[in-house]
C-alpha cells in the first residue's frame, strides 16, 4: 500500500487555497490547509508534511517568519518549503531562499510550474542539503 504524501498549504487568500485544492486534489495528496502562519505552525504540532506551500505575504506571521521558525526547529530543517508570492523579482526570490525556502513559485502560478515543483519536491530522491 502506497502512503499518500501530505502537503501543508499556508495561505491567507481563500481563492489561492481553493485553486491549489482544485489543482492538487486529483493527484490524491493529503492536503491540509491553514489560513495564516500561526495556524500553520499549530497544525505542525501534530503533523509532519512531506511538502509545504507557503504564501509570503500574510497578516500576522509572514512567510519569512514561518520559514525562520521551521529552519530553527530540528524536526523541520529538511522539510521542502515552496514560497508562493506575487512579487516576481530577483530580490524577493533571493530573500525567500535566504530565509529558508527551498524554492519560490510566482503567483498567479501556472499549473505546469506547480505540478513540476510539487513532483520534484515529493520525489523520494530529493534531499535538502
Amino acid at each position: 500500500m502506497v502512503t499518500k504524501k501530505t502537503i501543508l498549504v499556508i495561505d491567507d487568500e481563500m481563492m489561492s487555497r481553493y485553486t491549489l485544492n482544485v489543482l492538487l486534489e486529483p493527484k490524491k495528496f493529503n492536503l491540509i490547509f491553514a489560513e495564516n502562519g500561526k495556524q500553520g505552525l499549530e497544525k505542525l504540532e501534530h503533523l509532519t508534511p512531506d511538502l509545504m506551500l507557503l504564501d509570503l505575504i500574510m497578516p500576522g506571521m509572514n512567510g519569512f517568519e514561518v520559514c525562520k521558525y521551521l529552519r530553527a526547529n530540528s524536526r523541520f530543517t529538511k522539510l521542502p518549503v515552496v514560497m508562493m508570492t506575487a512579487w516576481d523579482d530577483e530580490e524577493t526570490y533571493l530573500r525567500c531562499l535566504k530565509h529558508g525556502a527551498s524554492d519560490v513559485l510566482s503567483k498567479p502560478f501556472e499549473y505546469a510550474d506547480l505540478n513540476t515543483m510539487v513532483d520534484y519536491y515529493l520525489n523520494k530522491n530529493y534531499v535538502r542539503k
